[in-house]
């Protein structure tokens, strides 16, 4: 009975630890391979608690502020981007009753409650930086153990992850990370003799390594979560894809990165001999001043002397209202206010053009990345088109495969799973043409493969200097000092060894007729195009083309896994062009012309140029058109290669288009370019409405804008899948640009200048450490300026609030981002009505809380944040 009842309390030990690791996790974010590389929120598992509260939390977990330093909102207070008229609105709209108080005499001055609060942000002492709270036993007491202990895990990950990539796989790596480090650790000559010896008695299972460990550590059952944690958030980085590996049976999990991590603290700090550990370290904080003493602070600074006890007392009221820990989060919320404002009066005063009933030259559906904006912005210039927003997979999540071969690529939000095998092969009438594509693409491979492996193994990187050091020199030398000419010089070599080949997809050979139907009918009526239609239909998706840059795939479209949207543009051009899916649609209410064709492209967000794919397809009735949409796109792409020159670091200030062509395209293809372009940087609101009250304004590429005609969506299915799937994927998006800006430290990845990459799994800062969780600084900034202004989200949607209701109500997760202020929600049913903003009380007008003044003052055009 006895050994019974032991095995029962082993198991169920055992299980109440695995519990409280998930649970401990939650707070972790979820790191992507560089290859997927996927925007995330890095607080998401704390998206059920408001904003203010997560940074509150994050702060405690981390030591972040998650806000901008207060002598930064200062300057920027200071430079007009936040003005007195953003202060007000944003007091009046958390301290309503306040602001409305009888003015205070302070000694020979009468104050209104809003001056001596805006005196206070602007004069007050310094908030107390947040400290970390929950810490490990090292860390508290020996952290030269806490290091050691970081040093290891660092390691041993980087063993474990970047080994298979490395060609040097790490001994018994397909039995798992526990099992494999418990092999090795005991023979790691860093350690001393009697650690060496401690790491051989290891327990087999990682669970009841882990529950020893704690209880040698003394760590009571009740504080098991948080001392997890503390662990979990010394290496962030680690721990995130740790997390991410675990959802992919890929050998490792949460628990067993925990138990390594508890293992080497529990024996350190028994073997601990420098005798610090009796020493703990103590936090030491900045005192925060009383209500009165700020109040007297402000007299001060104003020069007022005689104020009696009385009117400090006044004022001292007042001032309690706003804690000197919550300023930050006013200033950050006046910051936002001034760009949101000032988007919707300018969404508001917009005149809609002129409705032509005229049949469109063509239709450009573009994804809804902000990069897009510029070029829909620059086609449209051009007179004849219409373009519309979608999310750049075009609602076909497919698993495709090139006719090259190799691993397929999930092409679709990482929020679904591909629900398609699509495979690409030659077209009918191009047999010998791919042969030959296959056969230069196998000899390029093979040969870059080679080259690796020499590279990689023991003694060959020398043979491999003395036989290519006399090629590798000079091309090197070429590729620095002539980027674009040695660029160009590789093209062609690839096109001459693997010549261009048409080829189809297996899409509508191997998806049933019913699927492909709703494929096509969930597009088009989630973008509104449901009648209409032009000649020419034009899904356009994009990537982005750069050199020597570990972050491509961030660059690339989101929708589409971190990958390029050519196929899945492809392969949605392939089920609306089918004659059988149309006869479906008609079916269904949507009638697309027999003259109208759909064709894919793709843009290069590097260098604006934007390619038509498939041309072999179209047919000849068409290629006229075709011919005008090519001529006209590499107009539109000039001159957003134009504008975008300025904003680039080292660019061009006033570049005609032919110059500024040229320019982005030597970025693309400089292997030293570590701003070869700004990606999603300034990305700050979301817009679900026609493009009739965006067309003409200029939006500065800081917009995702989805198409959406309310009338085509009576039961709110459209609106409803914008919202759980593209706004989603939009706020994570801004999120890892917000918490990359303002904790770099912890949330980004540093300087490109001295990332190393480990295999294709991240980077590390230097030669060791943490891997890096977000965006380089190059993403973000150029020393100068903000190339990203961190700002939350702001949705903006065009549609009945009856309607809007009904889905955030039956969906937690918007329930979530709007109620606890991850993202804004501003609303109008029709073109002319006042916005409204959502709140978990109802609906109420946008600037309902503003100053009587307010429209009259900083009246200013939204402006670009780099």
């Amino acid at each position: 009975m006895t050994i019974v009842a032991d095995h029962v309390s082993t198991d169920t030990r055992r299980a109440q630890l695995r519990s409280e690791v998930n649970l401990a996790a939650r707070v972790t974010p979820t790191h992507y391979p560089l290859e997927t590389f996927i925007a995330v929120n890095p607080l998401a598992g704390l998206e059920s608690m408001p904003f203010e509260q997560a940074v509150r939390r994050a702060g405690d977990l981390y030591g972040i502020a998650g806000v901008l330093e207060e002598t930064t909102f200062r300057d920027l207070y200071r430079a007009g981007r936040i003005t007195n008229a953003d202060l007000e609105s944003t007091l009046r709209l958390r301290y309503p009753t306040l602001l409305n108080g009888e003015p205070i005499r302070m000694g020979t001055r009468v104050v209104t409650p809003f001056e001596l609060l805006r005196a206070d942000l602007l004069n007050g002492s310094l908030a107390p930086k947040p400290l970390r709270r929950n810490k490990t036993r090292s860390e508290l007491t020996a952290p030269q153990v806490a290091d050691q202990v970081d040093a290891q895990a660092a390691k041993w990950c980087t063993a474990y992850f970047g080994s298979p990539a490395a060609g040097w796989p790490m001994p018994d790596h397909h039995k798992g990370f526990y099992h494999a480090w418990r092999a090795l650790a005991p023979g790691d000559q860093t350690l001393n003799r009697k650690v060496r010896a401690a790491l051989r008695k290891v327990a087999d299972r990682a669970d009841d390594a882990a529950l020893q460990a704690l209880e040698q550590l003394g760590v009571a059952d009740e504080d098991r979560i948080t001392y997890l944690q503390a662990h979990l958030t010394r290496l962030p980085g680690w721990a995130a894809h740790v997390r991410w590996s675990a959802e992919r049976a890929t050998g490792v999990d949460v628990l067993d990165y925990l138990a390594m991590r508890l293992i080497y603290e529990s024996v350190l700090m028994s073997h601990n001999t420098s005798g610090s550990n009796s020493a703990p370290v103590t936090a030491i904080g900045s005192r925060i001043p009383s209500a009165r003493e700020r109040a007297a602070a402000l007299a001060q600074t104003w020069g007022l002397e005689d104020v009696s006890d009385s009117d400090l007392g006044a004022a001292a009221r007042v001032v309690s209202a706003l804690p000197v820990t919550a300023r930050q989060l006013v200033w950050q919320q006046a910051y936002e206010a001034h760009y949101r404002d000032a988007l919707l009066r300018s969404l508001a005063e917009a005149k809609p053009p002129q409705r032509d009933e005229r049949r469109p030259q063509a239709q450009l559906v573009c994804c809804i990345d902000t990069r897009s904006e510029g070029l829909r912005r620059h086609i449209e210039s051009l007179g004849g088109y219409q373009t519309l927003g979608f999310a750049g997979f075009f609602a076909v999540a497919i698993r495709y495969t090139s006719m090259l071969g190799g691993a397929p690529d999930d092409l679709c939000p990482v929020l679904i799973s591909p629900e398609h095998d699509v495979q690409e092969s030659p077209a009918p009438a191009a047999t010998d043409a791919a042969r030959r594509l296959r056969a230069g693409s196998l000899l390029i491979a093979a040969a870059e493969a080679a080259f690796y492996a020499a590279k990689q193994a023991l003694i060959a990187p020398f043979a491999l200097a003395e036989a290519a050091g006399w090629a590798a020199g000079p091309w090197a030398a070429a590729k620095t000092l002539s980027p674009l000419g040695s660029g160009t010089l590789r093209r062609r070599v690839r096109d001459r060894l693997t010549p261009p080949a048409p080829t189809v997809l297996s899409i509508n050979d191997t998806v049933d007729l019913t699927s492909r139907a709703l494929y096509a009918q969930v597009a088009l009526i989630t973008m509104g195009l449901t009648g209409g239609f032009a000649r020419l239909v034009v899904l356009c998706g994009h990537g982005s083309v750069t050199e020597n840059n570990p972050y491509q795939a961030a660059l690339d479209c989101g929708a589409c896994g971190g990958q390029a949207g050519g196929p899945n543009a492809r392969t949605a051009a392939a089920i609306l062009n089918d004659a059988n899916v149309r006869a479906e649609l008609r079916n269904l209410g949507i009638a697309i012309p027999d003259d109208t064709w759909f064709v894919a492209a793709q843009h290069d967000t590097a260098t604006d140029r934007v390619t038509v794919l498939d041309r072999h397809l179209v047919p000849a009735c068409h290629q006229p058109d075709v011919r005008q949409l090519v001529a006209d796109l590499a107009i539109a792409g000039a001159e957003l290669a134009t504008e975008r020159c300025s904003g680039l670091p080292g660019g061009p200030a006033t570049p005609g288009p032919t110059r500024a062509a040229l320019h982005v395209a030597t970025r693309s293809v400089d292997w030293a370019q570590v701003f070869p372009e700004w990606g999603l940087a300034g990305n700050a609101a979301f817009i679900v409405a026609p493009r009739e009250i965006t067309r003409g304004i200029d939006l500065h590429r800081r917009t995702f804008l989805h198409s959406y005609e309310a009338d085509v969506d009576a039961e709110g299915g459209a609106l409803e899948t914008i919202l759980t799937a593209p706004m989603v994927v939009a706020q994570w998006i801004n999120c890892q640009y917000y918490f990359s800006t303002v904790a770099p430290e912890t949330f980004g990845a540093g300087t490109k200048t001295i990332h190393n990459v480990v295999g294709g799994v991240g980077v590390l800062a230097g030669h060791g450490g943490d891997l890096q969780l977000g965006l380089p600084r190059q993403s973000l900034t150029d020393g100068q300026s903000f190339g990203h202004e961190p700002m939350r989200l702001l949705t903006v949607v065009q549609a009945p609030l009856l309607r809007i209701d009904m889905v955030i109500e039956r969906n937690p997760v918007l329930q979530h981002l709007f109620g606890n202020d991850w993202v804004f929600l501003a609303a109008r049913e029709h073109p002319g009505q006042d916005w409204q903003r959502w709140t978990r009380g109802g609906w109420r007008r946008w600037d309902a809380t503003a100053a009587p003044d307010q429209h009259n003052e900083n009246h200013q055009e939204v402006t670009p944040c780099h």
